[in-house]
């Protein structure tokens, strides 16, 4: 665990040094402020549009961090052949893979605590009501943000190029968020190969439909769902790694 920390805690210090990650933080600091102008125009629709419009933000430039620093990661060390340092030394390649997964994780979560601070300090500055279903909410982008991170891990070996890794990802957050119509395309298409097709796609994409708490509000029928989407999110998370892991095992360096 010494060196999967070590590598975790270079990965930490590497993305924060770059400036696109400043330049994403700005950039969501300056959504979130337009969710609050633009709240400020909604009438009684007023806190739910700062709400919303803060948490779409948030997520978003979580996104982007997520890719395109799970991406390139690898990719580059690939490319300016650090790769190669790295492994010549007592470092098996599953610790490396974990080290910057958690690295990543872990860069992730400071910055998405950073832009929910700035949302809950804009929203009681709108005293705009801060209730338990925000946290959930919260709760469940970050956690989508984390299995999508894990998705990027595993294309930035699985690809050949930045592009088509990047791609694949984007591709895999949107049918994601597309899980129920592409269920109910797999029981209702007349033919079976296309079928197969959206059934393997309902399987293999992960379901953000279930931890898109933004779109209903669950709260009154317990918390056993909860533990349900936290069980599937640290699964997904976990299969991700694994394939990763092995695909890492098998690339010639």
């Amino acid at each position: 665990m010494r060196k999967v920390r070590g590598i975790a805690r270079y990965t930490f210090i590497e993305i924060f040094r770059n400036k696109v990650y400043y330049i994403l933080l700005l950039f969501s600091a300056v959504l979130v402020v337009s969710a609050l102008l633009l709240g400020s125009l909604g009438g009684e629709q007023r806190a739910r549009m700062i709400t919303d419009l803060g948490l779409a933000g948030i997520e978003t430039f979580s996104l982007l961090i997520a890719v395109f620093s799970g991406v390139t990661l690898v990719l580059h060390e690939m490319e300016s052949r650090t790769l190669y340092l790295i492994l010549t030394r007592p470092v098996a390649r599953y610790q490396f893979v974990l080290g910057r997964f958690l690295g990543l994780a872990a860069i992730l979560t400071v910055s998405y605590a950073v832009m929910a601070a700035v949302h809950l300090l804009l929203m009681a500055a709108a005293r705009v009501p801060i209730d338990a279903h925000y946290g959930l909410s919260l709760y469940c982008s970050w956690e989508k943000i984390v299995m999508i991170t894990a998705v990027a891990l595993l294309f930035s070996l699985f690809s050949t190029s930045t592009v088509s890794a990047v791609t694949f990802t984007f591709f895999f957050w949107i049918l994601g968020h597309f899980s129920g119509e592409i269920r109910f395309l797999a029981h209702k298409a007349s033919q079976p190969l296309l079928s197969f097709v959206c059934g393997a796609f309902y399987i293999i994409a992960p379901n953000f439909e279930a931890l898109n708490l933004k779109d209903f509000a669950p709260l009154h029928a317990g918390t056993n769902w909860l533990w349900a989407a936290f069980g599937y999110g640290f699964s997904y998370t976990a299969v991700c790694l694994i394939l990763t892991i092995l695909l890492f095992r098998r690339r010639e360096f």
